[in-house]
């Protein structure tokens, strides 16, 4: 069983302020940068992946928990971050290949 250590954990009230996404054409990849506002204080990740990570931006709007984490111990170059979301009572699950904070 894998083990994740999480990055970026957030529930409403806090929501995501500022999403910016931009998709790279020589690779095709997606660079993804969020901002949270916690009770007053932002946070902010980078994430890189490709179309799962296209298909986590809607629930990352909508989601009333989000938890991003980081596979350790793994070795995988790709797909070891996981983005859990959970809204209006269904769960999705997606996996990119970068997290920064």
């Amino acid at each position: 069983m894998s083990e994740y250590k999480e990055l970026l954990v957030f529930s409403r009230p806090d929501f995501v302020t500022e999403l910016l996404a931009v998709r790279s054409q020589e690779q095709g990849s997606l660079n993804v940068t969020l901002k949270i506002d916690a009770e007053g204080f932002e946070q902010q990740i980078f994430l890189s992946g490709f179309e799962e990570l296209a298909d986590a931006l809607g629930d990352l709007f909508k989601a009333e928990t989000v938890i991003i984490s980081r596979e350790i111990n793994s070795g995988k170059e790709f797909g070891s971050v996981k983005i859990q979301c959970w809204a209006d009572e269904c769960y999705s699950e997606y996996f990119c290949d970068l997290a920064k904070q």
